[in-house]
């Protein structure tokens, strides 16, 4: 049986949620992995911004650019080739220990990792079931999140900053092991089917903003809040063991969001998570106690991920072709990769109020357009098709 046979099987899922979750490099221990640039490197603090915003926003640009490209090439090669020089990346990382040379060594991470983010993209699409894929896509990369997380820690403080970026190439070849499961080529039948494809109007554009939006209000603060715990008396561990909860919080969002569905309508999920992100930041960045640190970071990545399935079924309501949902998820490491980047801008020597505030406004900004948008997607979807039934997500 080929690959394309067995697209439906739960192997074949198991092997792109594995490519999928080494494919986002550092993005889920920015906070721990920063923390230890800044002290077993002596990298200003300023520097963790750029380094992650670097590998991000290349990210954003590969994921982006590879997936015009995608029905075209031999996409089992492509994430095989792509693999490996995420795995070169990541053994160069060990030895470039100044704030340029990690700029580089990250932005080839992120370069290769959207590529294979493309990848997995174009095989989900295959797949017969496509919103349980990439439910089960998120819930791999919030299990793989929160174990890297709250291991990291210990890694960081027995292995050193080396350790944790040995870690990532070992487990680039292992994921490479899957690409024997990605399907060679884009099926014909498909293409036939797709029939003609329509131009991206206002809409789409919103519904874009909203996905960059939503991931530069997180990253910019996510980047920080090992900080921010550690200038309010937490040890690591313990700094490693709360950012893993709320990992976990983010899961239990993306599990209420699938079992509400529309039974709320679109706006209001988007209203509540962006008004509850934008108060937890400030509190957050505010506060004092430990309580208010453990409480905002599960609330912030809870609503994350409770947000998160509405927009991606209305892109790809809008667009069943699959480009919006490419674009969106472009669009989100643009948003992952520009937070860090405007957080190191107003941190100074550790004015995390103000990247609070700089986090805030995205959200609030968030809000204002997320009115629009749901407005002028209800119109459209009444004005072509029936829009998806509650479960639908």
């Amino acid at each position: 049986m080929n690959a394309l046979d067995s697209i439906d099987s739960k192997k074949s899922l198991g092997a792109i949620c594995l490519m999928m979750v080494i494919s986002l490099g550092t993005l889920q221990i920015q906070p721990i992995l920063g923390g230890a640039l800044i002290d077993q490197l002596g990298l200003p603090l300023n520097a963790i911004g750029a380094i992650f915003a670097a590998e991000l926003m290349a990210m954003a640009v590969a994921c982006g650019v590879c997936a015009l490209f995608m029905a075209s090439v031999d996409r089992r090669r492509f994430a095989l080739v792509a693999l490996l020089i995420l795995a070169v990346g990541n053994l160069v990382s060990t030895q470039l220990h100044s704030q340029a040379g990690l700029v580089l060594s990250r932005m080839v991470c992120g370069a290769s990792g959207g590529a294979v983010m493309a990848v997995v993209y174009a095989t989900a699409a295959l797949r017969t079931s496509k919103d349980a894929t990439f439910a089960v896509i998120n819930i791999g990369n919030l299990l793989w999140g929160m174990l890297l997380v709250t291991s990291m820690p210990l890694i960081l403080k027995s292995f050193g900053v080396n350790g944790a970026f040995f870690l990532l190439a070992i487990t680039s070849v292992l994921a490479a092991l899957g690409c024997w499961r990605v399907p060679k080529r884009y099926p014909e039948a498909h293409r036939l089917a797709s029939g003609s494809i329509q131009p991206f109007g206002l809409t789409a554009v919103l519904l874009i903003l909203l996905f960059a939006l939503l991931f530069f209000g997180h990253s910019a603060l996510w980047v920080y809040q090992e900080r921010i715990g550690k200038s309010i008396g937490l040890e690591p561990q313990q700094i490693g063991g709360i950012l893993g909860g709320s990992i976990l919080a983010g899961a239990l969002g993306a599990g209420l969001a699938g079992l509400i569905g529309r039974r709320l309508g679109l706006l209001f999920p988007q209203l509540l998570s962006f008004g509850t992100a934008l108060l937890a930041t400030l509190i957050m960045v505010y506060g004092t106690s430990p309580i208010a640190f453990v409480t905002t970071a599960c609330l912030i990545h809870m609503v994350w991920f409770f947000s998160l399935p509405y927009l991606l079924s209305m892109a790809a309501e809008l667009d069943p072709s699959g480009r919006l949902a490419g674009l969106g998820n472009a669009a989100i490491f643009v948003g992952q990769g520009l937070g860090p980047f405007g957080a190191a801008l107003v941190v100074g020597e550790g004015h995390f109020r103000a990247v609070g505030w700089l986090a805030a406004s995205a959200y609030l900004l968030a809000l204002v357009i997320s009115c629009l948008m749901v407005t002028r997607f209800r119109r459209g979807i009444k004005s072509s098709s029936p829009a998806l039934s509650p479960q639908s997500v």
